[in-house]
């Protein structure tokens, strides 16, 4: 069975969700790509609990990120201004935009105040978004777990959408899973 591909320029999330002020997401996120490969970049997207038309019954597909020359300058720029951390999140909440249009469409996002224990909250579908990103790919597992319960304790009721990138010269791989809020309250 051939595994679905999704192929995208990093640039054009700008375009996606216009409310945002993303330029430097896209540009962070080539900052930490661009050292461990030359684009497209590939990922290997691992979904759990994600209903999706795009991806049907699908559980995993590749996401291809490319980007452009003007891009990669103004990252190699930013790699010198910022530390890894930072970027790295920021990279991560790039990628998570391509992941929330592409595949389930939870519309336009609003960023969540302080303590919400989640990143964005979609105006479209009750949900909230929380995105984390490592360049260990060995924490992914963990990471992610920690993700899905400090998003599942958000205040505001919602289902969770979780996204835990990890980057590295051995691959690069995503886990984005879906969560029920009530379900975390049943526990």
């Amino acid at each position: 069975m051939e595994i679905l591909t999704f192929q995208c320029a990093i640039e054009q999330i700008a375009d996606w969700y216009p409310r945002l002020f993303l330029e430097p997401h896209i540009v962070a996120c080539v900052a930490v790509m661009n050292p461990y490969s030359a684009p497209p970049v590939v990922f290997e997207v691992e979904c759990l609990n994600i209903a999706s038309e795009w991806l049907s019954q699908a559980t995993q597909f590749r996401l291809e990120v490319s980007w452009l020359d003007e891009t990669a300058r103004k990252a190699e720029r930013l790699r010198l201004t910022m530390q890894a951390k930072p970027l790295v999140e920021m990279a991560a909440t790039a990628l998570a935009l391509i992941l929330t249009r592409q595949v389930v469409n939870l519309g336009q996002l609003d960023v969540t105040n302080y303590g919400d224990r989640a990143d964005y909250r979609s105006l479209d579908v009750p949900s909230v978004l929380e995105i984390s990103g490592t360049e260990s790919p060995s924490e992914l597992a963990r990471r992610h777990r920690e993700k899905v319960a400090q998003a599942l304790a958000n205040p505001l009721g919602l289902d969770a959408y979780v996204v835990v990138c990890a980057f590295s010269a051995d691959g690069h791989r995503i886990r984005f899973s879906y969560h029920r809020w009530k379900e975390s309250q049943d526990e």
